[in-house]
């Protein structure tokens, strides 16, 4: 990228940046934190996974069900190994996308606020597609906004709570899916 374009696109995430700052700084400021900050010995790594927390990952199907992690900077934010981000997508424990250079991209819908996968998405991917066989598929279906959720989509009512509404649902689904195959 030209120097002229990072600098324009430096500009235009400005406005995002400064306020993501503002309100970290309100948060950590109201929650406490002062000793905590103060004691810290490594301010980089921390900033390092706060940032690593952003889905980074650009991809033609982002507004569709982006946006997207790669197991990098996904492994950054959980604090884990790439080995276990794809180790737990191949046990259908994340859903893990595979893209054209052969690589997994992680959509961010299926992360509650501390990165921890949505409750029970893993019973919803084994039913929904349990040989793993269209992931993409599952993705959609999760971020779908759908009248049967009340004008949300099967990840949104995961993350309410609404887990036994979503497993029927999915249940139906497959159902569906099997008799038209």
């Amino acid at each position: 990228m030209a120097a002229a374009q990072r600098a324009s696109a430096q500009r235009a995430t400005e406005p995002a940046a400064a306020a993501l700052l503002d309100a970290i700084r309100d948060r950590l400021h109201a929650g406490g934190y002062d000793d905590t900050l103060t004691g810290a010995t490594d301010v980089g790594a921390l900033a390092d996974r706060m940032v690593a927390a952003l889905p980074s990952v650009k991809h033609e199907a982002d507004a569709l069900i982006g946006p997207f992690y790669d197991a990098s900077s996904l492994a950054a934010w959980r604090g884990v190994t790439r080995q276990a981000i794809s180790k737990a997508s191949t046990k259908g424990d994340l859903l893990g996308l595979k893209i054209g250079d052969g690589s997994r991209i992680f959509p961010s819908f299926q992360f509650g606020a501390s990165g921890a996968p949505l409750p029970r998405l893993r019973e919803v991917l084994a039913l929904l597609d349990p040989e793993r066989i269209d992931p993409w598929g599952s993705a959609l279906w999760l971020n779908t906004v759908a009248d049967e959720f009340g004008g949300t989509t099967a990840a949104d009512a995961l993350r309410d709570g609404r887990h036994e509404q979503v497993l029927r649902a999915a249940r139906r689904a497959a159902d569906a899916w099997l008799a038209d195959a």
